[in-house]
């Protein structure tokens, strides 16, 4: 067989991968129209299964931690989900999504390195943020803390995506992952504490696409690896 044709059909089964993507994107639509849980969690679980079997070998190492973060983050909204009126199991959702933004903040750093310049900033808004709008909001002592450190984590996960040693595509497709997922805990802070929901309709589409994005950018590394090796 023809060599140049041998590296098409390659070419073209590694490009096939990308529509198992379609599986958690139908999930997100079902999850958004019906509400159920089940759809909730098998737009991350599925994403979870894609990062395991669908990036290969050459994100073997670290993509354990995007996997963990992902399964973590299934708990996690289980717990924000099912508050039922119960305050502690709002806090129980915010330590297992600090667990979440810790594996992804590891993967990060397994392949990059923080980005101080966009810490700093980050922090310096946040910050500003946690202790005008939030804190007079926040009077058990618990929630304070869990909130606080939710916040930094989530500050330096999003400097550590910036920083990675990845191809352009897939840090800036990791990066806006991160991003929409502060964008989504941002809006869930002005909902809850402040009293602000304008925003409320972008809340759950952000969190999902944030997942399908960063399952994308590990995706898109894997191809971009495989095609220079």
């Amino acid at each position: 067989m023809d060599r140049g044709l041998i590296i098409k059909n390659r070419f073209r089964m590694k490009n096939i991968r990308f529509t198992a993507l379609l599986v958690p994107v139908a999930f997100t639509f079902l999850a958004l129209t019906s509400g159920g849980f089940t759809y909730r969690m098998a737009i991350t679980a599925s994403c979870a299964v894609i990062v395991w079997l669908l990036t290969g070998p050459t994100t073997a190492k670290s993509k354990w931690y995007v996997i963990t973060a992902l399964l973590f983050s299934i708990a996690g909204d289980w717990f924000m989900s099912h508050r039922g009126g119960m305050p502690v199991r709002f806090i129980y959702g915010i330590c297992l999504f600090f667990v979440a933004h810790v594996g992804f903040t590891v993967f990060c750093l397994k392949n990059g390195r923080v980005n101080w310049y966009v810490l700093l900033l980050m922090l310096a808004g946040f910050l500003a943020f946690f202790f005008i709008a939030l804190r007079p909001a926040l009077t058990q002592p618990a929630l304070f803390v869990a909130v606080l450190a939710y916040l930094l984590v989530s500050c330096f996960s999003f400097a550590a995506a910036t920083g990675l040693h990845l191809s352009t595509a897939a840090r800036l497709c990791f990066a806006f992952g991160i991003a929409l997922l502060v964008f989504s805990d941002t809006l869930i802070a002005l909902k809850d504490f402040v009293g602000h929901k304008e925003l409320d309709f972008l809340i759950l589409p952000t969190y999902f696409v944030s997942h399908i994005v960063m399952t994308t950018a590990l995706m898109v590394e894997n191809n971009s690896r495989e095609k220079s090796a």
